[in-house]
């Protein structure tokens, strides 16, 4: 397109600047020079989906132009959020009340002489107008680029299409604005709130929604029960992404629709859908009827669209802040066309969707890093004479949980002594798994530093050395030394020193099942301990079996904390003699059921 900049008389520019009623209009929108998450979304979307450098909400003044949303703009304007007129294309469209296009700005004889020329870069500009409720236009949305540039029709089209909703936005807050003085208004304004209204809580129930969700599952099953209402969709289905750039679809068992498309559940970006177009050219795309499909479609997608009992779709890009993530895509067992304010509502959606699905991923990665972290910090079980050893680890099944578990076992000096931990660090995020490793290294340092002092000066030096540093790591952990007997009869002494966590539990040989009493508090808040902590002792017979573990093998939601002690101690019964290896597998496959896991657990047994 060349340029499309017709100029109006000066006369008719300066009143319409100045026009009264406009000017009350754009302070009853109550945007100003300070940022807007509403606007600065629609300056997002406009720099995304026409991939240009800098985009703007812009309102005119009466001497001066506000951007309550911007992207890309330079210092120091974007801090000031304002420029004088002077700098301003952005009036031009208000004084003609029509869009402003050009692809040069420099051979603009409207425009070429304009400072925001040389002291913004401005060359290439589309501006759409932006009106209130009584049309008078309050500024544009416009899109900026520091190059010559031919805009296509369709980039003014995608244009045209957001500066209608961001057109939308500001009239609600001007309806809301008037609501009190203008309660004598024409039936007409008055459906058309309610209908604004009925949006705005779809959207307002999307927002919320969809900002809880944690998981790919709980945005297709959101999506899904989002749209109702007599014109809502008969289908809502989902595709996103994958690494290597193809599509997959992201199906919900619950919906018939999603089982009649097996042969789509991945495919690439040239694939004849309207998934992938509207992810190729990053807008959306509306068919009305199979007729309107069938001019940019073959036969065979007519036929898929018809087998899925489909007239109509409608489907938006999912733009994240980097790249698109996805698509949504709204289907209607009957003939369908969009208005304005379905159109509006589709793409906000498709946007509080791309943020939750680039949030999960985020949350995925980060998830993942740490609990390979965390697993790698759980080195393997040293090999002592005398004692046959097994451990286990189970991350939490809740979203985003990341523990502080863990077990440790290494070798004192002289090579008699075995010291044991298994410890759980408060909290459930990274930051906890971040402190399991530190606590678990400094431990170990104290262990072997004072090998023969006993496991409750070990935590006790540990204590102090995580108040001096500091380190904020605070938790339970219980620390044991094993030594064997000199007399050569098997047995071992077992000298343990309890922070606050769950009692270790000993299986003798004969069955019986005793948990070893005898804590101090949790580690970590050295300035609340009343005096030392304690050793307590026991002795090992051949064929015992410890089991050390943290809470998240006892501890549910629906259960007494007593009874699922009771009931470990009952299964240890029945394991009396067995490996600790069988020991480990069977508690946990008997007391931690698939997906059911609120904790993290760690579990350690000792058989002699």
């Amino acid at each position: 397109m060349g340029d499309r900049s017709g100029q109006p008389p000066p006369d008719a520019a300066t009143a319409a600047l100045r026009d009264p009623e406009r000017l009350r209009a754009l302070h009853d929108t109550g945007l100003s020079t300070t940022s807007d998450s509403v606007m600065e979304r629609f300056a997002a979307m406009v720099r995304v989906q026409l991939r240009v450098p800098v985009a703007l909400v812009s309102l005119v003044e009466r001497d001066r132009q506000v951007l309550p949303g911007l992207a890309g703009l330079a210092e120091p304007w974007a801090t000031a959020r304002e420029t004088p007129l002077s700098h301003s294309f952005c009036r031009h469209v208000v004084a003609d009340g029509q869009p402003l296009v050009i692809a040069d700005a420099r051979a603009s004889e409207r425009v070429r002489d304009n400072p925001a020329v040389q002291d913004l870069g401005v060359v290439a500009y589309a501006g759409m107008p932006l009106t209130s409720l009584d049309g008078d236009v309050l500024g544009s949305l416009c899109a900026i680029d520091t190059e010559p540039r031919e805009w296509t029709d369709d980039e003014l089209a995608t244009l045209a299409d957001l500066a209608a909703m961001c057109t939308t936005e500001l009239r609600l807050r001007l309806a809301t604005r008037h609501h009190t003085r203008e309660r004598d208004r024409t039936l007409e304004l008055s459906a058309m709130l309610d209908v604004a209204h009925d949006r705005n809580q779809i959207l307002l129930t999307a927002a919320q929604s969809l900002a809880s969700a944690r998981t790919l599952e709980q945005i297709r099953h959101q999506v899904s029960d989002l749209v109702s209402g007599d014109s809502a969709p008969t289908y809502v289905g989902l595709v996103i992404t994958e690494r290597h750039g193809g599509l997959r679809r992201v199906a919900d068992p619950r919906l018939p629709l999603d089982l009649a498309v097996g042969e789509y559940e991945s495919y690439g970006l040239d694939a004849p859908l309207v998934t992938a177009k509207a992810v190729r050219e990053r807008r959306l795309v509306c068919y009305s009827d199979p007729d309107a499909l069938a001019e940019d479609f073959p036969p065979e997608t007519v036929d898929l669209y018809r087998r899925m009992g489909l007239h109509a779709t409608a489907c938006a890009p999912l733009v994240g802040m980097r790249e698109v993530v996805g698509a949504l895509v709204f289907g209607w067992d009957g003939p369908h066309p969009l208005d304005a304010g379905e159109r509006e509502v589709i793409t906000t959606i498709a946007a509080y969707t791309g943020q939750a699905l680039e949030r999960v991923r985020l949350i995925e990665r980060r998830v993942g890093v740490a609990r390979e972290l965390q697993e790698a910090m759980l080195s393997p079980l040293p090999e002592v004479p005398g004692l046959t050893t097994a451990a286990a680890y189970l991350p939490s099944d809740v979203d985003e949980a990341v523990g502080g578990d863990w077990y440790d076992a290494i070798p004192l000096p002289g090579g008699r002594t075995v010291a044991v931990t298994v410890g759980d660090i408060t909290g459930h995020d990274v930051h906890a798994s971040t402190l399991m490793g530190q606590v678990r290294s400094m431990l170990r340092q104290a262990a072997w530093c004072l090998p023969v002092a006993g496991p409750a000066k070990a935590v006790e030096a540990l204590e102090s050395a995580l108040a001096g540093i500091p380190v904020p790591a605070h938790g339970t952990l219980v620390h044991v030394h094993l030594t064997p007997h000199a007399d050569g009869s098997g047995r071992w002494t077992m000298d343990y020193s309890n922070a606050g966590h769950p009692e270790p539990v000993l299986v003798r040989p004969d069955g019986t099942v005793d948990l070893l009493r005898g804590h101090d508090m949790l580690f970590g808040f050295p300035d609340f301990r009343s005096g030392p902590r304690a050793d307590h002792r026991v002795v090992l017979e051949p064929g015992s079996t410890v089991l050390l573990h943290t809470d998240g093998l006892v501890e549910r939601r629906d259960l007494d904390y007593d009874d699922s002690v009771a009931d470990l101690c009952a299964l240890l019964a029945t394991l009396a003699g067995k490996p600790p290896r069988a020991v480990v597998d069977t508690v946990i496959a008997e007391l931690v059921p698939p997906g059911q896991a609120d904790d993290d657990v760690a579990v350690l047994a000792i058989g002699v």
